[in-house]
């Protein structure tokens, strides 16, 4: 019999308290895991979809804030803009691309959004399609006709040609006013872009406008002289810095770096949070290091006699040595294996809720550097106890454990 079945069997002759020590590896590999891969996949994801604007420019206010709502459709607007700022950006021979982002209402959370036809056909840096791709119908061609993304489609049930009211607001409250006379038509449904695209409903500029008509004019202003921001792309990416200076400095507006914005909310929230889950995974492998040294020093203890007759019938010392440090390599290596596939088996899990939330798609089965770093870690964590039990049975004389009956 190889030692390797020799250390599996022993292994498990206690069933419960190994698979308490194996249990302790699993989910010191899975959490040191699953916080790193998502550390890492939402970094990706976030800092991809900051790339599709040199800049946002919007009212004055938080500059993370105007991010937030105009690119990821996430929290709420810094206020709105004159019509004309866009009109001035489009005019800008520095400028490439500047896009209108109009907000007001929503259908069931989803973010009525008021934009161009042309939004359609742009292709962003370095890639080589356009960002939005029709998966059925077509473009809106006309007011109160909609593109809806492919998580609205699939969450609210619509298709090309269904009808649907918004409601005031830019998320879903008690007795919030729903605008029955001013239906949308959905005019097209788009693929799936692995962005916060995907819970956006897009509309016309105009569509937006008309629905708010009378309460523009009710605070003294016309309906059709603001949007809420503008995103704009560069001739040249390495003005940014000097547009953003200058749009602050001049205009009653307020520009900013969607990158230094994700960048800034990486390191100053996300940052710290994972650090803290990856002090507790830290904590967690070391309790279970532990319990595998406690078990391992056990079960070679109950073993004494059966070493020492391995002894006696000419086995080398080395080789109890191997036995017992084997056991402890079994329970590391398959704990590590199912803590890795239990992580990531998680975030395929919880991957459609983040993307239905948040609209960020993530990898969940790709590994990284980190991870073979940290499981690296585990594994030394736990073969070094097994080592610590293993040489405690390297220098045990047989004789004078079979002399004491084993004790």
């Amino acid at each position: 019999m190889s030692l390797w079945r020799m250390a599996w069997r022993a292994l498990w002759r206690r069933p419960v308290v190994s698979g308490l020590a194996w249990l302790g590896i699993v989910l010191g590999a899975a959490l040191v895991t699953g916080v790193l891969a998502l550390r890492r996949e939402t970094q990706r994801a976030l800092m991809a979809e900051a790339g599709q604007a040199d800049l946002v420019v919007g009212a004055k206010g938080s500059p993370l804030q105007l991010v937030l709502s105009s690119l990821y459709h996430l929290d709420q607007p810094t206020g709105n803009i004159p019509f004309a700022r866009l009109e001035a950006l489009r005019g800008d021979r520095r400028v490439a691309h500047a896009f209108p982002v109009a907000l007001g209402d929503n259908y069931r959370g989803f973010r009525i959004v008021g934009t161009d036809p042309a939004w359609f056909d742009f292709v962003p840096r370095g890639a080589e399609t356009p960002l939005l791709e029709l998966a059925r119908g077509r473009r809106f061609e006309a007011d109160f006709e909609a593109v809806v993304g492919a998580e609205v489609a699939r969450s609210a049930g619509l298709d090309v040609g269904d009808r649907f009211v918004g409601t005031h607001g830019l998320v879903p409250l008690p007795g919030s006013e729903d605008h029955d006379d001013f239906p949308y038509t959905v005019a097209g449904v788009l693929a799936p872009s692995g962005t916060s695209h995907d819970r956006a409903i897009f509309v016309s500029v105009p569509s937006v406008w008309i629905v708010h008509e009378e309460e523009a004019r009710l605070h003294g202003r016309e309906p059709s002289d603001e949007v809420t921001a503008v995103l704009v792309t560069l001739r040249t990416p390495g003005l940014r810095m000097r547009m953003v200076d200058q749009i602050n400095r001049d205009t009653e507006s307020m520009a900013a770096v969607p990158l230094l914005e994700i960048m800034r909310l990486s390191r100053q929230v996300l940052a710290p949070l994972q650090a803290s889950l990856l002090a507790v995974a830290g904590v967690v492998v070391l309790v279970a290091s532990l319990t595998v040294l406690t078990t391992l020093i056990q079960a070679a203890d109950r073993q004494r006699r059966d070493h020492a007759v391995l002894r006696t019938l000419g086995a080398h010392p080395g080789e109890v040595f191997a036995l017992v440090l084997l056991q402890g390599a079994w329970l590391t290596a398959t704990g590590l294996a199912a803590g890795w596939l239990a992580a990531h088996a998680g975030l395929a899990l919880s991957a459609p809720r983040l993307a239905a939330r948040v609209g960020l798609r993530i990898q969940t089965w790709t590994p990284g550097p980190e991870e073979a770093w940290a499981l690296a870690a585990v594994a030394a964590a736990g073969l070094a106890a097994s080592l610590i039990s293993a040489l405690s049975r390297y220098r045990v004389e047989p004789i004078r454990v079979l002399a004491d009956g084993g004790a």
